[in-house]
């Protein structure tokens, strides 16, 4: 009777402590159920403050951490946002009635984002991307609600993409106005792109001509798309950083001031026999200048002698409008030819505003250094 009542004692032990664990199990599944039904009460309750238009396709909702990375929205992969968003800024003729452009990749957002420039909607494929731009405040401060971040798969965002390969960030902004693009301090140069029309060379003369620290730049009617994605991308930034006017007519231009010089290769009678067809002997390449205008290689004309300087550049397959020609003429303009060699008949818009201008900030700078010597000698006498 001892070893039966040991063993039942045993036994029962066992069991309570089995039954004992086996409640703890349960009570543990009830507690892990209960927060993650709390976390998806939360999440829920953070997806219907979202406003109804905004919240579809959207698959969570992540708030600001402690390390100051924003608040974002997740989208599912068939979620119809981003592709409204490109449908917003499809063309040229919606992006000024939605006040809104495109800007692809790290550095054309961050240059927007330097320059004050507002953001309507960023979407990107991965935390780490957006980690590496520089936020402002303000940005990173926005509630769920009126988040403008949206995690995004990335293969969607490279349909949308004008590059080979996305760099898994892509922004809508609003047009930045004159104001946010005026440089302080600039050498007294304007540069009017006449006719040019191949997105890429355009958005190269706005970079070679910021480089240069020119005052402005006017694009007359007639230039490629200031905002398309090509533009932005060549000119590297430029569009935030210089004060530019566009689709702008030359009756608009009769009240500006300066020397005028216009860059052109068409040399005196406007024929070169070396490149002339046989038959019928007339110039194959080179444009007829409409207006004769007086004619100087660009190195031997003194831009310091009447500022500021007036620099009309045209595309390299269109050459330069009558119009172009005709308001030189108005205002006693001289005609700059870059001497090429080796039957080279034409530099691209770029090459070219780049030889010139440059040319024309070392003889500002050699100008300027010459009088605060003068400067210094008068003091000193």
């Amino acid at each position: 009777m001892k070893a039966i009542g040991s063993s039942f004692s045993v036994n029962f032990r066992r069991a309570l402590c089995n039954n004992i664990t086996i409640r703890t199990y349960v009570s543990d599944i009830k507690q892990s159920d209960t927060k993650g039904s709390n976390k998806k009460q939360s999440n829920n309750d953070l997806l219907n403050s979202i406003k109804p238009h905004a919240r579809s396709g959207v698959l969570s909702v992540v708030e600001k951490d402690d390390n100051g990375f924003p608040s974002y929205l997740i989208l599912k992969e068939t979620s119809p946002l981003l592709s409204q968003a490109m449908i917003s800024i499809k063309n040229k003729k919606r992006r000024q009635k939605n006040n809104g452009l495109l800007l692809e990749g790290k550095r054309l957002i961050q240059d927007a984002l330097n320059a004050g420039v507002k953001p309507k909607q960023i979407f990107f494929s991965q935390k780490r991307v957006l980690e590496n731009l520089c936020l402002p405040e303000e940005l990173r401060d926005l509630p769920v609600e009126s988040t403008i971040f949206y995690k995004t798969p990335y293969k969607m965002i490279q349909l949308f993409s004008e590059t080979e390969t996305s760099q898994g960030i892509m922004g809508i902004f609003e047009f930045p106005t004159i104001d946010h693009r005026v440089r302080k301090k600039s050498f007294p140069i304007t540069v009017i792109c006449d006719n040019i029309r191949e997105p890429g060379n355009l958005g190269a003369v706005l970079r070679t001509v910021t480089a240069v620290g020119a005052s402005q730049i006017i694009l007359m009617k007639g230039c490629t798309d200031l905002w398309g994605d090509k533009v932005l991308r060549a000119g590297c930034g430029a569009h935030f950083r210089m004060k530019i006017l566009s689709d702008v007519s030359w009756s608009n231009l009769q009240n500006i001031k300066g020397q005028v010089c216009l860059a052109d290769n068409n040399f005196g009678s406007n024929i070169d026999d070396s490149n002339t067809d046989e038959d019928t002997n007339v110039n194959v390449f080179r444009k007829t200048a409409p207006i004769e205008l007086p004619i100087a290689p660009y190195y031997e004309v003194d831009y310091c002698k009447t500022t500021p300087l007036i620099l009309i550049i045209g595309g390299e397959t269109h050459g330069l409008s009558d119009e172009g020609y005709e308001f030189a003429k108005t205002r006693k303009g001289i005609r700059i030819n870059i001497p090429l060699e080796n039957g080279i008949e034409s530099l691209n818009s770029a090459t070219a505003v780049g030889i010139l201008c440059f040319e024309v900030r070392k003889q500002m700078l050699n100008l300027i250094k010459i009088e605060q010597e003068v400067d210094e000698i008068e003091q000193a006498c």
